[in-house]
């Protein structure tokens, strides 16, 4: 019987040895932890304004302009008593030129005259007249050169809210530089040319008014709203959204045959880790038009918790620690939401013992350092008791420390580089003859808010954005 006992004991310890090699390899797995959703107000992101100021090269306009206008004219009166005449007026290709508030244009011209004069007409035999006395003909600028005369007009723009031109055209300067002056009859014709000339280039004027109102200006304006109204791709930082609102333009003003406007936009921007999916947003009619300098945004750069886990299991996988002579191997960290602005980090690992982990820290960031950290992680409080029943020697201090100095962010670097990948986009061809510059001078983080999917950073960017057309 002693014998027997003896057999079933070494069995029986056998058996627990075996039980317990089996406790000491088994996969540890805490329950996890309660992940509370909570209703997180969404964040008002504040409307910035960025100043682009446009250049518009105006002498591919001008020229069709001024291809389209006339370049000869000719009128006459016929009367029976004093003087009659006709003539023949052509001008010069436009001269213009653009200085503060309005386009000027000169056009140097030539004209011919033929004069008749009758100092007295019967009406006994013709209900037309006929002159008493044989009719005395002169003539300036026939069957000679002709005589010379300078126009000048000025143009005053104003863009409407629908994008169109809107201008005034008015003469300010009719200039004879060869005066016509008939001896043979006493008579100066230059003031009678002058009236008949300025007759015409006054009709002209509204011709000058339609063509400028056909100016499209619309068009490269909207190709700007609708470029900066697509997600542009910012590599592994993931997409840039301007997310334009609203637009204004004030007067324009001229140097040459240059139109600057001052171009303001109200616009929400966004970066996302996703590709967003952006409502079409047609561009809009103008809005009262204010001062602004530059462009001083805010920013959301909204980054998924995947994403983030991606980057810290990078930072983590394959590091090992030796805990009691025991070593530990880290696979994989997921981050996961958690209560009261608190992030769960579920952690992967292998080595004496495998399983999961979960810590949970609050986020901290360091606006002078521009560094995000977790210095308050810890084992969850589920993790901390699965341990001190199963594993007590991984509850150890080595392994926060550790992923306490894996979970910090340093941004800096990584705003340098979206800074210059931003500023690439920038700088570009939009459209042939639409070109985009720009230089950001600043971009720093200042504040971060998790919410249950996704941690924002909100980024505050200074520089100048201009366009040329």
């Amino acid at each position: 019987m002693a014998f027997l006992f003896s057999i079933k004991m070494k069995r029986f310890l056998l058996l627990l040895s075996i039980v317990s090699l089996f406790s000491q390899c088994g996969s540890i797995e805490p329950i996890v932890p309660e992940t509370i959703v909570e209703t997180v107000p969404e964040l008002t992101q504040k409307e910035s304004t960025t100043y682009l100021p446009i250049r518009i090269n105006l002498a591919p306009y001008l020229a069709e302009v001024e291809k389209s206008l006339p370049k000869s004219f000719i009128g006459k009166e016929d009367n029976c008593d004093g003087v009659s005449y006709s003539y023949k007026f052509n001008r010069n290709p436009i001269k213009f030129e653009g200085k503060g508030d309005y386009l000027y244009y000169e056009v140097d011209g030539k004209y011919a005259l033929n004069l008749n004069y009758c100092p007295n007409c019967t009406y006994l035999f013709d209900s037309k007249g006929t002159c008493v006395i044989p009719r005395i003909y002169a003539s300036c600028g026939v069957n000679e050169p002709m005589r010379k005369v300078m126009v000048a007009y000025a143009t005053k723009f104003k863009i409407t809210p629908d994008f169109k031109f809107k201008t005034t055209t008015n003469l300010h300067k009719f200039e004879t530089i060869d005066a016509c002056e008939i001896t043979v009859f006493n008579y100066d014709a230059t003031g009678k040319l002058r009236k008949e000339v300025v007759g015409v280039l006054k009709d002209l004027e509204n011709d000058i008014d339609k063509e400028m109102a056909s100016i499209d200006i619309r068009t490269e304006i909207e190709e700007v709203w609708d470029m900066l109204s697509e997600p542009t791709s910012l590599g592994k930082y993931g997409f840039l959204s301007i997310r334009p609102k609203s637009i204004s333009l004030s007067d324009i003003k001229f140097e040459n045959k240059q139109a600057s406007i001052e171009l303001n936009l109200t616009i929400q921007p966004v970066v996302t880790t996703y590709p967003p999916e952006l409502k079409p947003n047609k561009l809009p009619l103008l809005s009262e038009h204010k001062k602004a300098n530059g462009f001083d945004i805010n920013l959301d750069i909204i980054a998924s918790y995947d994403s983030l886990s991606s980057i810290l299991t990078s930072e983590i996988a394959g590091k090992k620690i030796m805990i009691k002579k025991n070593e530990v191997i880290f696979k994989t960290v997921e981050i996961q939401s958690a209560l009261n602005n608190q992030l769960n980090l579920k952690v992967g690992f292998e080595g004496k013992r495998k399983g999961t982990l979960y810590l949970v820290g609050t986020p901290v960031f360091d606006s002078i350092q521009q560094i995000i950290s977790f210095p308050d992680l810890v084992f969850d409080l589920k993790t901390k008791n699965a341990l001190l029943k199963s594993a007590k020697w991984l509850f150890n201090s080595k392994i926060t420390d550790l992923m306490r100095a894996s979970a910090t962010f340093d941004l800096k670097p990584h705003l340098i580089e979206m800074k210059k990948m931003i500023q690439k986009e920038m700088n570009r061809e939009i459209s042939k003859g639409v070109k985009l510059t720009g230089e950001i001078d600043s971009i720093e983080l200042n504040a971060i808010y998790p919410n249950h999917r996704n941690l924002i950073l909100r980024v505050n960017s200074k520089g100048e954005i201009k366009l040329a057309m």
